[in-house]
């Protein structure tokens, strides 16, 4: 290791350009591939340590790093940090909350156009040579919808602000975190209100500790058999077996799913050849300028090996 240089561990890859930037403070070095073996080789006097998103960074690997300052992990969460651990050892963690945002909120809109409109159904069947039978009303307007929100995270806040400037719908939530402030133009609900009056229900929340399957078979009966269940937050909140059956009974109208609660998404999973439903493997904020902005997380690390505070620090649990 350079002579007193700190050193900083990148567990998976990051741009050359975030890398050269923690070059100038500390010595670093980048793993060949990040499983908990590779990580506790390497992590015992290490400073920093900085992930993306496959490496777990476990109590194991914590409670082994005897100098470790900071965590960083470049992507919108904090998955697969043990919060817990990382508080108990005063290491901060720190994260790029912002840096998909847009591009996410924008793939939740084009969901909810395209699954509205039913344009994948019209083009398969104009690649069919259907036309003439397919020019007939279908499909519903956004501004005269009520769209719900289960949960209400930047991504979230987004959406509203979008479907309210362009569409103008009536625009409802559940939040799921007491702090939530909605904005102004979206009305806060409980959740009887918000499964039955939402023709869309979007759903964006940050954790899936309290709330795995929250949309289960119980609750989807509790839709309108028209409702349309987008979600590109965390895949463990809908019980997916139970969506599929609901869909193929026409008890819920539609899905738009980007994550699931396994990935890659078994072959043989049932939502697979579920009717109205469109897949689409975790892609909600992967544009070529939101990944190379959640290399600035690496300025957070430097932030505070420089003893500085950092711009975005993830809330460690007190309990």
């Amino acid at each position: 290791m350079t002579a007193g240089l700190p050193k900083i561990v990148v567990a998976e890859p990051y741009s050359e350009t975030a890398l050269n930037r923690l070059r100038e403070v500390g010595h670093v070095v980048v793993l060949p591939e990040s499983s908990p073996e590779a990580l506790l080789a390497e992590i015992d006097n290490a400073r920093a340590l900085l992930v993306r998103a496959k490496a777990h960074v476990t109590a194991r690997i914590i409670d082994a790093a005897s100098e470790l300052r900071v965590i960083a992990r470049a992507s919108p969460t904090v998955d697969h940090i043990d919060l817990r651990a990382a508080r108990r050892k005063s290491i901060s963690v720190v994260y790029s909350p912002n840096a998909a945002v847009e591009s996410s909120a924008e793939f939740v809109v084009g969901l909810l156009l395209t699954h509205r409109r039913r344009i994948p159904f019209l083009d398969l069947q104009m690649r069919g040579g259907k036309f003439e039978n397919l020019r007939r009303p279908m499909g519903y307007r956004l501004g005269l919808s009520t769209v719900g929100f289960l949960g209400m995270d930047a991504v979230g806040q987004r959406v509203a602000e979008v479907l309210h400037n362009s569409f103008a719908p009536d625009l409802i939530a559940l939040p799921l975190d007491d702090s939530t402030a909605l904005p102004s133009y979206v009305t806060q609900v409980d959740e009887a209100t918000l499964l039955a009056r939402s023709d869309v229900l979007c759903i964006f929340v940050s954790t899936t500790r309290k709330y795995k399957h929250f949309i289960n078979a119980e609750r989807l009966a509790k839709m309108r058999s028209s409702a349309l269940i987008i979600n590109t937050s965390k895949g463990a909140i809908i019980d997916t077996t139970a969506l599929a059956a609901a869909l193929e009974a026409r008890q819920v109208g539609g899905a738009a799913l980007d994550v699931f609660e396994n990935e890659p998404l078994p072959g043989n999973h049932p939502i697979r050849k579920a009717p109205n439903c469109l897949l689409t493997p975790h892609v909600a904020g992967a544009t070529l300028d939101a990944v190379e902005g959640r290399y600035d997380v690496a300025d957070d690390v430097i932030r505070i090996l420089r003893g500085e505070a950092p711009s975005y620090p993830a809330d460690l649990p007190t309990d």
